[in-house]
């Protein structure tokens, strides 16, 4: 076996390479830290009641401070392999040295399984991305008022039929209730998505045999946004930390996606306890699958594009979408979510206190903090206008707005040279002056997303219908990173 070690060196995916240090990422928290100690002793707002407006108008780059600090030290937990060197995957695998042949002789079937809706626009695209993976990929129409059941089929492509819209958990279920038994190996996807490089195809199938061997329950591969324009770039700016830092912080215990990699058996045991609802469905995936003790880890070589959107009502109805999704989640599977407090600090950080006081609780703080800076950016304006109609006060200080401004943007300048990847860099360089805009204005559709869980769960109605609920829904458009 060893004589083939020099060829598996060399079938390496390049993206591992590239792989940034847990050094790089010490030195975002130490400076970042430094940072925030140096604001804090040359500011007044550091007694009294200014203290206490200063914490809230800077809950953002508080939060996510601290979130680092816990996702580096989970990291370095995690992704330590016996050797001591980093890995490229959340947790060490310790599947074996193979070659190509070898994994080409023992690699058990698999399938790709997809679920569209309405694609006639995107056709054209759609076919031409996903032919490279036609032979192993099973496609269900979600009741589709267009020819896309037809296209498909003429483009050679198995494609099911919908009579009627199951959205995506529920395409995919009926999906894998007529997959050949042998097939072992799901990966769904979504539409939008495809393989970053067409290079990957190679180390496509060298993924799928190792995560087989692992024995675990899924694997999600990393995604990136290449679009151009500022919005794309904020959100490719957004993806990538997400997931170098996040996702790759939680070890064994990782959140599916949108487009992930399951054991059939465990794909199928969910699909039958799940709600089939679209939103937030990766979310019941994973809750379901660790709830059951199974393991889900991330491998950031194999690397897939998905589409950013290009306008902000686009993003905004996504967003609504998302954390309608999640507080929907939040509540229904709250007794296998409780479970999570007596297993490992990491995944009871991730789950409880991550997700639900960090997200969830803490979300009123975040509209005092939207209080808290319009009314210090009305007062910095009144001021250099000389209209002196809004009194000057803890919760009017000028200073609040341009604090936090400094502050969040050295904190992701610091991000952008230790978690992005070199040749990303310049590309998202541009979205980190005004990410802390970006930010800021994603809590108003994660407002509305919660208020629609309310509202629906006791008036009997939305305040705001997100596309998602449109019956012209695609099935999978609500992938989360």
């Amino acid at each position: 076996m060893m004589k083939h070690a020099p060829q598996l060196e060399r079938s390496r995916d390049r993206t591992s390479r590239s792989t940034v240090s847990p050094h790089g990422r010490f030195v975002t928290v130490l400076t970042a830290l430094v940072l925030l100690v140096s604001v804090l002793r040359l500011t007044p707002l550091a007694t009294g009641c200014y203290f206490a407006v200063y914490l809230v108008a800077n809950l953002m780059l508080l939060i996510d401070l601290l979130d680092l600090l816990l996702r580096r030290f989970f990291l370095r937990q995690h992704t330590r392999s016996a050797q001591g060197h980093d890995c490229p995957t959340s947790v060490p695998l310790d599947v074996g040295r193979f070659t190509d042949a070898q994994i080409r002789l023992h690699v058990k079937p698999y399938a790709f399984l997809v679920s569209v809706h309405n694609l006639a626009d995107q056709m054209e695209d759609f076919v031409e991305e996903m032919l490279p993976l036609r032979e192993r990929m099973w496609i269900i129409d979600d009741a589709s008022t267009d020819d896309t059941a037809a296209s498909l089929q003429r483009a050679g492509f198995r494609c099911e039929e919908g009579t009627w819209s199951r959205k995506k958990p529920g395409a995919i279920r009926q999906l894998l209730r007529g997959l050949g038994p042998d097939v072992e190996t799901i990966l769904v996807m979504d539409p939008d998505c495809r393989l970053a490089d067409v290079t990957m195809l190679e180390s496509l199938e060298r993924r799928i045999f190792e995560f087989q061997r692992s024995g675990m329950a899924a694997m999600v591969p990393r995604f990136r946004i290449s679009d151009p324009g500022v919005l794309s770039a904020m959100q490719a700016l957004e993806y990538d930390v997400t997931f170098s830092v996040l996702r790759k912080s939680l070890g064994d215990h990782c959140v599916t996606s949108g487009l992930s990699l399951y054991r059939r058996a465990a794909l199928e045991s969910v699909l039958e306890r799940h709600d089939l609802s679209v939103y937030a469905e990766d979310l019941e995936n994973a809750v379901i699958l660790l709830s059951d003790k199974e393991r889900i880890y991330y491998d950031e070589r194999l690397v897939f594009e998905t589409a950013s959107k290009r306008t902000w009502r686009d993003l905004f109805s996504q967003r609504v979408g998302w954390y309608f999704g999640l507080l929907h989640v939040y509540v229904t599977q709250h007794r296998r979510l409780r479970s999570f407090w007596c297993r490992d600090p990491s995944r009871a950080y991730q789950f409880l206190v991550y997700t639900g006081a960090f997200a969830i609780l803490l979300h009123p703080l975040r509209l005092l903090m939207l209080l808290v800076l319009l009314l210090s950016t009305l007062n910095g304006l009144d001021f250099v206008l000389g209209l002196d109609l809004i009194p000057d006060g803890p919760l009017t200080d000028p200073t609040h707005f341009l604090v936090a401004y400094l502050q969040f943007t050295a904190f992701m300048l610091i991000l952008l040279f230790t978690s992005i990847r070199r040749k990303e860099r310049m590309r998202m360089a541009p979205a980190v002056p005004v990410f802390f805009f970006y930010q800021l204005a994603l809590v108003i559709p994660t407002t509305f997303g919660y208020l629609n869980w309310l509202s629906l769960r006791f008036l009997g109605r939305r305040v705001f219908r997100d596309h998602f609920d449109s019956p012209e829904t695609n099935g999978a458009a609500l992938a989360s990173p």
